[in-house]
């Protein structure tokens, strides 16, 4: 049993040792999972405490920190963060996507502290060109505006985030919902396209002044 384990203990290390190879900044006590596919090491920065699951698919493009995660922000299992060419992923401290996430960087995805992201929940921050009707779709190229998440958002499962959408501090999204414009602080929204619920408020409380 003791043998085992310290085989168990030894090949744990020599793949984080793998994974850790060549990554643009990491922190300390970053915990990788099975069965991860990195590429462009160079272009990840990693912050301390940082946690990504099994099965994860992490691909950044040329940009220096191209995919960046902060400190102690956790990726679940089936996660995939990929950015193209010139686009990014920017995670603050103390996010969460939870499994099966899609976040695809194109035009820059820039999340905020605390957020949370329920799982099946896509971010796609470009979409296809389709005006012209005499050649196909996937031959006129895409368009880029970017997607910014703010502190404190809360996400449900299964969304979808378009691209040039910003959702404001303290926003929560409602499962299922398809987001097309800006999301207001504080708001509640839902729906496919996703509509204002009501507003977030409690007698006595004041906002804070922390964006």
């Amino acid at each position: 049993m003791i043998l085992m384990d310290l085989c168990r203990y030894v090949a744990n290390s020599c793949r984080m040792n793998l994974y850790y190879m060549g990554l643009g900044k990491k922190g300390r006590k970053i915990v990788i999972g099975s069965n991860v596919a990195i590429s462009s090491r160079r272009n990840i920065a990693l912050g301390s405490n940082v946690r990504i699951g099994n099965h994860c698919r992490i691909s950044a493009g040329r940009l220096k920190n191209a995919i960046s995660l902060g400190d102690r922000s956790v990726v679940h299992d089936f996660c995939v963060l990929r950015t193209f060419m010139n686009g990014f992923i920017h995670l603050g401290d103390d996010c969460s996507l939870n499994s099966f996430c899609v976040l695809l960087g194109e035009g820059g995805i820039t999340i905020g502290n605390g957020v949370r992201i329920a799982a099946h929940t896509v971010v796609v921050a470009s979409q296809h060109r389709f005006e012209r009707i005499d050649i196909p779709i996937y031959c006129q190229g895409n368009v880029s505006k970017g997607i910014q998440i703010e502190d404190d958002v809360w996400i449900g499962a299964h969304c979808s985030v378009m691209d040039g959408v910003t959702i404001e501090h303290g926003a929560i999204v409602g499962a299922g919902s398809v987001v097309t414009k800006d999301v207001p602080s504080y708001s509640i929204v839902g729906g496919a396209p996703a509509k204002l619920i009501r507003m977030r408020k409690c007698e006595g409380c004041e906002i804070p002044d922390n964006r």
